[in-house]
């Protein structure tokens, strides 16, 4: 967002960047997962694949 300058310092948006990244590593939260049923192809991490493959194959039954 345009105002994060304002009140935000570069070191400070970095190291929110890599806090998420660890969190969508290691399972992302109910946010992420929701998305992810609606969007299967963003799909990256291993988890997050077999996430939507478990997805399609409570679909399919």
């Amino acid at each position: 967002m345009w105002w994060s300058d304002l009140w935000m310092t570069k070191e400070e948006k970095a190291e929110i960047k890599e806090s998420l990244r660890k969190r969508r590593e290691s399972g992302g939260c109910s946010s992420w997962r929701n998305y992810l049923k609606d969007h299967p192809e963003v799909a990256k991490y291993a988890w997050e694949k077999e996430f939507v493959k478990s997805i399609n194959n409570e679909k399919g039954r």
